[in-house]
């Protein structure tokens, strides 16, 4: 199809072993009166594993044709992001700058250990935000031009037009394993952060005439700014795809109620959702992402909204290190119901 000879396009660097699996989860969807799938990009195998290699693969590959010898990028002190970012720089040779939040989470512990393991260089910031950073993170790169150093800049998350390709082709991957197993979902499930999983993945079903309804849980920002990111990834990816941006995009809906206090906030729901797919089928979920993405699920089939035998798909996007950093919050909680 169309989709597939556009992507061909746009170089990729080598980064990460794919197809990762959808499996079936059988204790779980019998407890649940459904057909659960679970797309393992927590299996990645880059650095204990998540969603951003596949985004970095088609990043870096732009960074490298312009000369860059070093990679910086900023986020929480728990960010996935950057675990996985110095690994890839690691990977390819290159040098790598962190600029993260000095937030509650800043224990050498989970993500934040591997990215000093890996030896990258790590400025601590005190901020309210962690998106205040990208100022300080422009700051360091023109500190590093000055050296004489050639940077490239990827924003929190990772997440630009080039690194959505990368779930332009998770997509695919998707599809084909969907058509391997003879499932035609009844909805998708995923992480709604800065929005590039999302808009890549329910472009290409689309394109691809999948018209189950799409559920993006945010875990971070409210719904205005979910749907201008939304609209600029769209407009961005049909761009470099060649596809008119006005072609319709099915249903889809967007949660902002699942965040709790802030990005990166344990929810009650998120801590019961880890502890309920670690029991039924000894998958760990983290409390950041998958697990408040899988909460979303929980709520709404406890409303009744998905009946006997429909199949459920659901992207785990990785980022299990964090729950070594929320090791207290989740005694406290394996204490309160009853585990310890």
């Amino acid at each position: 199809m169309k989709i597939e000879a556009a992507l061909q396009q746009y170089p990729k660097e080598d980064l990460t072993r794919t197809p990762t699996p959808l499996q079936h989860l059988p204790h779980l969807s019998t407890d649940l009166d459904v057909n659960f799938y679970l797309k393992r990009d927590d299996l990645t195998d880059l650095a204990l594993g998540g969603d951003k290699p596949r985004k970095l693969e088609y990043e870096i590959a732009q960074a490298k044709a312009k000369g860059a010898d070093t990679l910086v990028t900023c986020g929480s002190a728990q960010s996935n992001h950057a675990r996985l970012t110095t690994a890839a720089a690691r990977r390819l040779g290159l040098d790598v700058a962190v600029v993260l939040s000095h937030d509650q989470w800043h224990a050498i512990q989970g993500n934040l250990l591997t990215v000093y393991l890996m030896g990258a260089r790590v400025e601590m910031i005190h901020t309210e935000d962690h998106w205040d950073l990208e100022e300080h993170a422009l700051n360091l790169v023109r500190e590093l031009e000055a050296e004489g150093r050639k940077p490239h800049y990827i924003p929190v998350s990772g997440t630009t037009p080039h690194s959505s390709l990368g779930y332009i082709s998770g997509a695919l991957e998707t599809l084909t394993q969907l058509k391997e197993q003879n499932i035609i979902p009844d909805a998708v499930y995923l992480p709604f952060g800065t929005g590039g999983i999302f808009t890549a993945m329910l472009l290409t079903f689309r394109e691809h005439g999948i018209d189950a309804p799409f559920f993006g849980i945010s875990v971070n920002r409210n719904l205005d700014k979910c749907d201008a990111n939304l609209e600029k990834w769209w407009a961005a990816l049909c761009e470099l795809l060649d596809i008119d941006p006005a072609r319709p995009r099915g249903e889809f809906h967007l949660y902002e109620e699942f965040i709790g206090k802030e990005y990166g906030d344990p929810t009650e729901a998120g801590l019961d959702a880890i502890l309920k797919m670690a029991t039924a089928e000894g998958i760990l979920l983290d409390p950041v992402y998958s697990g408040k993405v899988f909460s979303g699920f929980l709520s709404h089939h406890a409303k009744g909204d998905w009946g006997q035998g429909k199949n459920i798909l659901m992207l785990h996007s990785g980022g299990v290190p964090a729950i070594f950093a929320y090791a207290g919050i989740l005694e406290e909680h394996l204490r309160k119901r009853g585990r310890l």
